[in-house]
């Protein structure tokens, strides 16, 4: 778990990284760090946070729930993102949940305050835009994936583009995030197995 002092962690952010020293020491004293064990609640929909989060260690799998109560995951993010940052920008109730599936670790940037201080710097804002088109490539791709894609094209894509994540989520979150049950993510694992198209490969499946 992170040790190291926030004028460190706010270094070492993309988002942050090219700061003065004076910046960075006005950032810090807005900023403070949380920890979190696995399985433990970042948020919840429909509560509001009037901070900046970012991600410094481990893994949040941010989702909903569908009107039959079952767990729609939206995506997984990994250091050094941001979480949420459209609904906390415009301050509106988050749409979703998040919840870490390891330990890690939160950024928290006061909101206000940082508005005041920094939203106008040109490459602060940039960097948010990016993080925002980020996240919308990957809706696109997300519903590309689910409409055009069989479900062998879709376990295929995942695993060469998630190798890590392959490894961190179990057969179900893989399931949930591909569109399919987990009874047809095995069914087809075996067949591309079968197929060679993939391989075991420590705690996962490697792409041929």
């Amino acid at each position: 778990m992170n040790t190291r002092p926030i004028s460190q962690i706010l270094k070492e952010t993309y988002l942050f990284s090219f700061m003065n020293d004076e910046e960075l020491e006005t950032l810090t004293k807005i900023s403070s760090i949380s920890t979190y064990d696995k399985d433990a609640l970042l948020f919840m929909q429909g509560e509001r946070s009037e901070h900046l989060l970012v991600l410094v260690e481990g893994l949040v799998s941010v989702y909903k729930y569908d009107d039959k109560g079952n767990e729609i995951i939206i995506g997984f993010f990994k250091p050094f993102s941001l979480i949420a940052e459209p609904a906390i920008l415009k301050k509106v109730p988050f749409p979703s949940s998040a919840v870490f599936k390891t330990e890690g670790t939160i950024l928290k940037i006061e909101l206000d305050a940082f508005e005041k201080d920094f939203i106008r710097n040109p490459r602060i804002s940039y960097e948010i835009i990016q993080s925002l088109i980020n996240k919308i490539q990957l809706l696109q791709k997300n519903i590309h994936m689910n409409i055009a894609s069989t479900a062998k094209e879709k376990i295929v894509h995942f695993y060469k583009q998630n190798p890590s994540l392959g490894e961190e989520l179990k057969k179900y979150e893989i399931a949930t995030l591909l569109g399919m049950t987990a009874e047809t993510l095995s069914r087809n694992i075996k067949i591309l197995l079968t197929e060679k198209k993939l391989e075991v490969s420590a705690k996962a499946y490697k792409v041929l």
